[in-house]
């Protein structure tokens, strides 16, 4: 566990300066928002209800606190996680017929993309092979859940179709699991992604020429 903060505490010195923005709140630097939200979330231990929750963790309210940078991950169930659904999601409109066949294609993609290669991870898998079940599978506004945010390779595909040409936009919310490494691979040093060029035409899925729409 020490490491595990000290590896939290080394990357929290790293982040950028300036207001930072957050389900749509402005803050005074990002260590403003993460003072909120963790009051925000010792509120929330308080509640035994809460700590009834599947998967709760064994561990100290403070262990949990610190190595928790809410509201984006916590080291124990996510009670923020509705609140990104709220502000990022769109509401289910039951007129708008969502119908995807199995995406039953063989993916191959190389090892030696410089983002790849940023770190290891032992189950990795390279962001250009995820880009095309995200456009298959989505479609423009919607949210991309990462439950495991092991390597941080969903997040980097996310970005990559977050602005296309009709400004879509994705959004990977995360859990505890390895998210130190996870973060490090996305923007703003955390794992919350509504940003990032679109792939200019690289996507496997998207030849040169052709627009983004899914």
């Amino acid at each position: 566990m020490n490491e595990q903060l000290a590896l939290h505490s080394s990357q929290d010195k790293t982040q950028v300066k300036g207001p930072a923005e957050c389900l749509g709140m402005t803050f005074e630097n990002d260590e403003k928002r993460r003072e909120y939200f963790l009051e925000r979330l010792r509120e929330k231990l308080q509640d035994p209800e809460f700590r009834k929750t599947e998967g709760f963790p064994i561990g100290s309210d403070e262990d949990i606190l610190a190595m928790s940078d809410p509201p984006y991950y916590t080291a124990c169930p996510n009670p923020f996680l509705g609140d990104f659904i709220k502000h990022y999601g769109q509401p289910y409109d039951p007129d708008t017929p969502y119908n995807r066949k199995p995406f039953a294609v063989d993916v191959s993609e190389g090892k030696t993309d410089s983002i790849y290669k940023a770190h290891a991870y032992h189950t990795k898998v390279p962001h250009l092979a995820i880009v095309p079940s995200i456009l298959h599978y989505t479609e423009p506004g919607d949210i991309v859940l990462d439950g495991f945010c092991g390597s941080g390779m969903t997040g980097v595909a996310a970005q990559w179709c977050g602005t296309a040409p009709e400004a879509r936009q994705r959004l990977e919310l995360c859990t505890p699991q390895t998210v130190a490494v996870g973060r490090s691979s996305n923007c703003g040093g955390h794992s919350v992604e509504a940003c990032g060029p679109w792939c200019a035409g690289e996507c496997p899925s998207n030849p040169p020429g052709q627009s983004a729409a899914a």
